[in-house]
């Protein structure tokens, strides 16, 4: 078993080749999307613990920590899990279906949010983007204010290093917004989409969905985009799919509790 701190090479390789070889199915990507930005993308505000039966990565720039892992035992997930938090410490994960049961049974459960993971397949030349545009570190004060009125959490300078963020102004107010939430070669997650509780119901969040497809798609015509919405907001679900959005899969954003007891090294 090995972690970022003490990482052999062979060990990081052989993880590596692995996601590489899986990631040239698009489904299995977008499925395990968390894992594979945790390893690349976001590899320097992660750590990794790794074996050939289970790699578990820890996510520390939230709240809480944001699991991802790669296998198939939850007791490996449950000790592997020991060595990156503090026993007892809150972790959320995102998972697919097939990877819900693992983590039940490794963690106890505080909650479980049903959400649809939308990817883009319409037609972006026929969004509108309104009058969005783009959104730079200097705004950044504005995002967070309007993130607060909306409801959702903040954000930080490093958004801007993933990929475009995108912007609606009343006069000096942000009224609307969205941003680039991790980018992969062939794979990008949008989110942070924010209206201003006293601006909605007016096509606002159609246009800053549709100002960060055109940006994106732009730079990338292959590129799949996708977002995350929870089940229960089918107001939410309805804008998303009349912009062309379908729902590929169903996840699960599991807020968990790490055992208390300390780990046991697992041979």
């Amino acid at each position: 078993m090995e972690s970022n701190g003490s990482v052999n090479a062979a060990a990081i390789t052989q993880l590596t080749s692995q996601i590489n070889a899986l990631r040239s199915d698009l489904e299995w990507t977008l499925a395990h999307f968390i894992f594979v930005a945790a390893a690349t993308a976001l590899s320097e505000d992660c750590d990794i613990v790794c074996s050939p039966a289970m790699s578990v990565a820890s996510y520390h720039g939230s709240r809480f920590p944001e699991l991802a892992f790669l296998g198939e035992s939850p007791e490996l997930l449950r000790t592997y899990t020991t060595f990156l938090v503090d026993p007892g410490s809150e972790v959320h994960l995102l998972v697919a279906a097939e990877q819900r049961a693992i983590a039940e049974q490794a963690f106890a459960v505080i909650e479980i949010r049903p959400s649809w993971q939308l990817v883009f397949r319409g037609d972006v030349r026929q969004l509108d983007a309104g009058a969005a545009t783009a959104l730079k570190p200097r705004h950044l004060a504005a995002m967070q204010a309007l993130a607060q009125k909306a409801e959702i959490s903040t954000m930080g300078e490093e958004l801007f290093e993933r990929g475009p963020a995108m912007g609606i102004w009343e006069g000096r107010t942000l009224i609307a917004m969205g941003a680039t939430r991790t980018r992969l070669p062939e794979v990008a997650e949008i989110g942070k989409i924010a209206v201003h509780p006293e601006y909605r119901q007016r096509g606002y969040l159609e246009n800053v969905v549709a100002a960060l497809l055109q940006v994106l798609l732009a730079e990338e015509e292959q590129l799949t985009v996708f977002t995350m919405v929870q089940q229960g907001h089918t107001e939410a679900l309805h804008h998303y799919e009349a912009l062309g959005f379908e729902r590929a899969r169903p996840m699960y954003l599991m807020r968990c509790l790490v055992a208390e007891e300390p780990a046991s090294l697992v041979k």
